[in-house]
C-alpha cells in the first residue's frame, strides 16, 4: 500500500447546501435548483483534493458516532482517503446548512461545530510520523504543539489561513497561505507583493495570496515573487473552492512542479471545482487536470 504522503488536521463536517435563484425573505419559502449533501471542513476537502490528484492523504479529526459520522466515513473511503486518524467523539459530527444564492453570486452559511475536538490518537500520531507533509486548517494548526509537530522537526506544514491570522507568526510553517484581503490585513496599504516578501523573507519560507477568480501570488526566498492567472469557468458554487486550492498546491508541489506551475495548477483545480454545487464533487482527477489545461492552452 502506498504510504500517506499528507496527513490533514482539521475540521470535518458533513453539509447540506441549496442552490437558489435568491435568498428567501423572512417566513417566505423559495424552491431550490438542487440540493445536495456532501462532505465539507478545509481539511477535509484538502484531503479529498490531494487524494484525487494522486497524492495518499489522510484526514486527522472529530467527528460523532451518528449518522452523519458514519456518511463522512464512508465519503473518505471512496475517495481513498486515509481515516485511521479520525478520533470519535460523544458530540454530533459538525455540519452547516448553507444558501448558495444564484442572484448574489454569494452563499449564506449555519454551521453546527462540535464542541471539543477530541484527542489525537495513536494512529494520528503515526501517520504524522511517517508523512512528508501535514496540512492543517484553522483548526489544525492550534493542534500542532498537541500533536508533537514544529516546523522542521518532522513533516513540512502548510496551513490554509481562513481566518484570524492578522497577527499570526508565519514562521511556524512552511506554507503559509492566505487571501489576498488577509494580507492587506497584515499590512494595510502595502502592495501585496511586497508584503508576501515581507512574510517570506522575515520566516524564510513560501507564502501565497490566493486571489479568487484573479489567480494567486506567490514568493519564496529561491523564487522571488511569482504570479499566476485564474481560469474562467461556468460557476455553479464557489463553496470550497478555496480548501481545494490549499489541497492542489501541496500536491503540485509534492509532483515537483515550481512554485510558479503548482499555482497554476492549483487555480484550475479550484476553478474546474466551482462547476458544482458542493465543495468535492467537482475536483478534477489529474487526468481531467491536464486535459484541461491543455484544452487552455
Amino acid at each position: 500500500m502506498k504510504p500517506v504522503q499528507v496527513v490533514c488536521v482539521g475540521v470535518i463536517t458533513l453539509d447540506t447546501v441549496a442552490l437558489v435563484e435568491k435568498y428567501p425573505a423572512e417566513d417566505e419559502r423559495v424552491i431550490a435548483h438542487e440540493i445536495v449533501r456532501g462532505g465539507g471542513g478545509p481539511a477535509a476537502v484538502a484531503a479529498v483534493a490531494l487524494s484525487r490528484l494522486g497524492i495518499k492523504s489522510a484526514i486527522v479529526g472529530t467527528i460523532g458516532d451518528d449518522a452523519d459520522g458514519h456518511e463522512v466515513l464512508r465519503i473518505f473511503k471512496n475517495e481513498g482517503v486515509e481515516t485511521s486518524g479520525i478520533s470519535i467523539s460523544s458530540t454530533s459530527t459538525a455540519g452547516s446548512v448553507i444558501i448558495a444564492s444564484k442572484e448574489h453570486s454569494s452563499r449564506a452559511i449555519s454551521t453546527r461545530q462540535p464542541i471539543v475536538q477530541a484527542a489525537p490518537n495513536e494512529f494520528a500520531r503515526a501517520l504524522i510520523a511517517q508523512a512528508q507533509w501535514i496540512h492543517v486548517d484553522h483548526v489544525g494548526i492550534n493542534r500542532l504543539s498537541e500533536l508533537g509537530v514544529t516546523r522542521g522537526s518532522g513533516p513540512q506544514i502548510s496551513f490554509d489561513a481562513g481566518y484570524d491570522v492578522e497577527k499570526f507568526d508565519s514562521i511556524a510553517v512552511d506554507l503559509f497561505v492566505p487571501t489576498d484581503r488577509q494580507m492587506a490585513l497584515r499590512y494595510p496599504g502595502v502592495d501585496l507583493g511586497v508584503a508576501l516578501e515581507n512574510d517570506s523573507m522575515k520566516a524564510g519560507n513560501t507564502v501565497v495570496a490566493t486571489q479568487g477568480s484573479a489567480g494567486s501570488a506567490g514568493f519564496s526566498p529561491e523564487t522571488g515573487l511569482v504570479t499566476a492567472p485564474g481560469f474562467k469557468v461556468e460557476v455553479i458554487s464557489t463553496l470550497g473552492a478555496g480548501d481545494v486550492f490549499h489541497g492542489a498546491l501541496v500536491a503540485q508541489l509534492i509532483h515537483g512542479f515550481s512554485l510558479q506551475e503548482a499555482m497554476l495548477r492549483a487555480n484550475a483545480v479550484a476553478a474546474l471545482s466551482c462547476s458544482g454545487l458542493d465543495g468535492q464533487s467537482m475536483i478534477p482527477t489529474t487526468i481531467e487536470l491536464e486535459a484541461y489545461l491543455e484544452a487552455h492552452k
